[in-house]
This record gives C-alpha cells, structure tokens and sequence, in this order.
C-alpha cells in the first residue's frame, strides 16, 4: 500500500516537472521570438535612407511689396527599400506595404511635425498641401511595376517614399535676386540645429497575399544632419538589425 503511494507522489512529481519543463521551454521560445523577431522573412527591409534639407514656398495669401515673401519648411524625405529574401524558399506576393502608428518621440524645440505622400503632380515629387498630408497611414498597393505617384509598389519589391516636415518656422522677406532653398534659409529666422533635431517612430508592416503580416517599428533621428550649416545633407542606413519584424494578426 505504502509502495503504490509512493509510486502515485512519483509520478505525480514527474508529471508536474515535464509540465513545468513544457512551459518554460515555451517561455523561452516567446522571449527568443519577442527578442529576436522572425529570422526568415519573406521580404526584408533592406535600406533606409533620409534626405534633409530646407525650402521656402509662396505665401499666395498675402501681398507684399517685396520680390519674395516665404513661409519656410525643414523637409525630411525618407526612402524605404524592401527586397525579397534570397533565403526565403515559398514563393510569397507583396500585397501592400502600410506605415501606420505614427509617433513624434522627441518634439523639436518649434514648429510642427506633418507627414506627407508624393504628389501626383508631374515634375515634383512631393508637394505640402493638405490634400498630400498623412493623417493616419500611409499604403502603398502591390502591382507588377512600381508608381510612386499612385503608392505602388512591385509585388516582389521595391522603394517607398514619403516626407516628414517641420512647418511653422516662421517667413522669409527679401528683394534679393535669387533664394537659395535649402537648410541654409533657416538662418534668416535665427533659428539653430538643436531647435529643429527630433526622433519620430513608426510601424512598417509587409502584408502578403497569403494574408501573412510582418510588422516592425522603426525609429529615426531627424534631421539628416546640420542642415543649416550645410544646405542639405542625407543619411544611409543599411544595418538594420535593431528594427524587429513580428508577425501579427491585423
């Protein structure tokens, strides 16, 4: 009798260890997946870069006996580029590429950050108007060639594009025969790099056709550089292992 007691607490113990076993190695498994995110992704953010540079634009409203009379804007073009994993064996179809959950992280000192799509215009590429402004996401369409014009992107990868800008720094008046229109015109409003430096963040996700979403937050330093010391300047990122894509279930 005392034998098939022991025998019982044995097993029980051993039954409670395996469970206890089972669970952490599921425990570890989520942290890896948590920590390290998908190791083979069907297609991958290869390379981001951002250009940075300063303009001024036409204030159409108001008349002014001046040659130029400018609201003036810091643009920071970003440029996503996603390629198809050559390690990636399935045959998989980019069916949109979303950036959503727009976060400012760390707020310029002045101005207000707005995001903007590319124009449709012809000639230009972007254009900061309220029609272009992103107000929540921004999708661009897989088709068999790339548009930037139309949000498209080739279904086996390709580039995406669009603008954070900082507005509201103030106007620029001058008879001045020429403008230059890039980071240097910020000086006309005294206005100083750390004044306008910033951190934005947001969600790039890769949906398929086979209804798969990989999601990833990315996290940029704005602007490229000392744009009003050097007019224009742009960084290239192409080791992106900080940027962690998950699946999810949108």
């Amino acid at each position: 009798m005392q034998d098939q007691i022991i025998k019982k607490i044995i097993r029980i113990f051993i039954a409670i260890l395996i469970t206890i076993l089972i669970a952490t190695i599921i425990a570890l498994l989520i942290l890896k997946y948590n920590v390290e995110g998908e190791d083979n992704l069907p297609f991958e953010l290869s390379k981001i870069m951002v250009i940075s540079t300063g303009e001024g634009t036409d204030i159409k409203e108001e008349q002014t006996e001046s040659k130029w009379n400018l609201k003036i804007a810091q643009n920071n073009d970003v440029y996503l580029e996603i390629l198809k994993n050559k390690n990636y064996e399935e045959i998989e179809i980019i069916d949109k590429i979303i950036i959503d959950n727009l976060q400012i992280v760390e707020t310029p000192k002045i101005g207000t950050i707005k995001l903007y799509k590319p124009t449709q215009k012809e000639n230009i590429t972007y254009e900061n108007t309220e029609e272009n402004e992103i107000k929540e996401a921004l999708e661009y369409t897989g088709k068999e060639v790339s548009s930037i014009k139309n949000l498209e992107i080739a279904n086996q990868g390709g580039l995406i594009l669009f603008r954070y800008a900082i507005e509201d720094l103030g106007t620029y008046t001058s008879d001045n025969d020429e403008v230059k229109h890039d980071g240097t015109i910020l000086k006309s409003q005294n206005i100083e790099y750390e004044d306008i430096q910033c951190k934005i963040s947001f969600d790039l996700s890769i949906k398929l056709k086979s209804e798969l979403i990989y999601t990833g937050t990315v996290i940029l330093d704005l602007p490229a550089g000392n744009i009003i010391e050097e007019g224009t300047s742009h960084y290239e990122k192409v080791e992106l292992k900080d940027i962690i894509f998950r699946r999810n279930l949108r």
